[in-house]
């Protein structure tokens, strides 16, 4: 599998970073998009790479946060793989900040009625070899990663239960931000799927808050699991990545969120 990088919250001249994530996935004779960023690099970033995503052969979203949906009006109407709760309302409120609403923006709304949704509500093979989570079951005592809410005044916490991740046959694992966790993310699979052994995980952790103990709980599991290599991007956070890189000299721990960057697997 051959993974590009579209958007991310880093990137070099001439490429443009966001708060946000989209990887083009280019596996055998499929080109697919996971994700599509917040939508203001999308575009140009793309264009830079001669990517074309007028052929794509559908758009896997791994939840509703805008800065993971945000760029789906810029793409021409295809297969659009989700879970049913992708447009259900998301905020954030971290302590005196003001609220941010993170629901898909409205016109992103719109423009997937107008592609052909594919509702994803279990462990899924969508095509050859390629398989989605749907929901993922919260068991560990992980949280979500942040304070998350379903309504601007913060009474109801948000697990962002919408949110799924991606499995190839060969064993890579693709996430958005793994809100569920990554211990949750991986029990999963290997429920699911026990036959796949998954040695690469690719995309945010969100640990950018995760306390020492969250982080250690993680190290121990990651030592434990298998996995070879972990491509870390966009919401993992830079704390969490030097913890790993020091509990975890056994894996290859690599950072390269840069836009127009690719990874051959």
């Amino acid at each position: 599998m051959k993974v590009t990088i579209l958007a991310e919250n880093n990137a070099v001249s001439p490429f443009e970073a966001e708060h946000g994530l989209s990887l083009l996935l280019e596996h055998g004779n499929l080109q697919l998009l996971f994700d599509t960023g917040a939508g203001t690099v999308l575009a140009g970033n793309s264009e830079l790479m001669k990517k074309d995503l007028s052929s794509l052969d559908g758009i896997i979203l791994s939840h509703g946060h805008s800065d993971h949906t945000g760029g789906l009006y810029l793409l021409d109407p295809t297969t659009v793989w989700h879970t049913p709760g992708i447009t259900q309302p998301h905020y954030s409120r971290h302590p005196g900040k003001p609220v941010r609403t993170l629901t898909m923006p409205g016109c992103c709304v719109e423009h997937l009625k107008q592609c052909q949704s594919k509702i994803v509500d279990t462990f899924t093979e969508i095509l050859p070899d390629i398989f989605l989570t749907g929901a993922i079951p919260r068991l560990s005592g992980e949280d979500c990663g942040g304070p998350f809410f379903s309504d601007a005044d913060g009474n109801i916490r948000d697990e962002i239960s919408d949110e799924q991740a991606l499995l190839t046959k060969d064993g890579i694992l693709i996430q958005g931000c793994c809100h569920a966790g990554i211990i949750n993310t991986l029990e999963y699979c290997k429920q699911n799927a026990p036959d796949i052994k998954i040695h690469t995980v690719i995309g945010g952790l969100h640990l950018l808050l995760a306390p020492e103990e969250r982080l250690r709980k993680t190290a121990e599991y990651l030592k434990k699991s298998g996995i070879k290599k972990l491509y870390l991007l966009h919401c993992t956070g830079e704390n969490a990545i030097i913890y790993l890189r020091k509990a975890l000299p056994e894996i290859e721990i690599f950072t390269p969120g840069v836009d127009g960057k690719t990874i051959l697997l």
